[in-house]
């Protein structure tokens, strides 16, 4: 396994490198982007949950990470309270808006590969939930003039994610007993192989370590915030959430603990917040924290 995650830093590194010689440049992590969430991830998500066995007892992770994303959220502006509305509204929408899509399930089908996918899928149900209904509307709550938040725009957001509608259609596939011939099955795993690859290159592209001094107090409180209450949220649900399936409860820990998803970025752009480079800032630095927190994890407990 260390060997995994050394060829995964190396990866990242790769696509740091190639940013800075400026082979790839802003426009490439789109296309890469588009790739990967829109081709790969799918497919990765079509294999792997075409034979999966499920059950109705899974529904508990969506759950959780909805009321977690709630709570999280009030509890961090609650924290912020005495700053002013784009600090409050910014580290609002970074609470509890994970990156599962991009950072997770590339790092978890190599942790886990049996069945990894299917829990982490589960949660991201609900995180999308989170980062698509409650993070905008708190994005827009926060903002000076902004139109509030309606539910055309969350549905719209969630049918227009390709692989959380192809987890759903997958997961309704499987609790069917319908599952997809093998040819299909092998022209999808083909294209899957490249979703780990791709997508670590990519988070190579996105990483930047510029260093904003006006907002590094700001964002060290945030990062405190925001690892300690994945970290508590995580040691309660494992010594006192009434499932006997500890991959659950493995799931919600490592998934509170992922770094903040690069979506806040376009919502902070829109709702015209002065606070991008704090937000940019606490994105790369928390991809930065969870690859060690998630290497120290598989190296002591898979």
């Amino acid at each position: 396994m260390t060997e995994q995650f050394v060829m995964i830093i190396l990866l990242i590194a790769l696509g740091y490198l190639l940013k800075r010689i400026n082979f790839l440049k802003a426009a490439d992590s789109q296309v890469l982007s588009t790739l990967v969430l829109n081709v790969t991830l799918p497919s990765l998500v079509i294999v792997n949950l075409n034979s999966a066995d499920l059950d109705f007892s899974f529904s508990i992770l969506p759950i959780m990470m909805i009321v977690y994303g709630v709570i999280a959220k009030l509890i961090v502006i609650t924290l912020f309270r005495k700053y002013d509305n784009h600090i409050k509204g910014s580290v609002g929408m970074m609470t509890a808006s994970l990156n599962i899509g991009l950072f997770a399930y590339p790092l978890v089908n190599t942790i886990w590969p049996k069945d990894g996918m299917v829990y982490f899928g589960m949660a991201d149900i609900g995180g999308a939930i989170i980062m698509f209904g409650v993070t905008y509307f708190v994005g827009s709550y926060f903002s000076e003039g902004a139109d509030q938040f309606n539910f055309k725009f969350l549905g719209k957001k969630l049918i227009s994610s390709v692989p959380l509608v192809t987890y759903i259609v997958m997961f309704i596939l499987n609790m069917s007993n319908i599952h997809l011939p093998h040819v299909a099955i092998d022209f999808f795993t083909i294209i899957s192989k490249a979703n780990m690859p791709l997508s670590m290159i990519l988070l190579g592209v996105m990483l930047n370590f510029k260093i904003e001094r006006h907002f590094l107090p700001i964002a060290i409180k945030y990062l405190v915030a925001h690892y300690g209450l994945g970290l508590f949220a995580g040691l309660m649900v494992h010594y006192f959430l009434p499932v006997s399936d500890d991959m659950i409860k493995t799931t919600l820990l490592i998934a509170w603990l992922l770094p903040v998803g690069v979506a806040i970025i376009p919502y902070s752009i829109q709702f015209k917040y002065k606070t991008l480079p704090l937000i940019g800032m606490v994105t790369n630095i928390s991809i930065v924290i969870s690859i060690i927190i998630l290497y120290v994890y598989q190296a002591l407990f898979v």
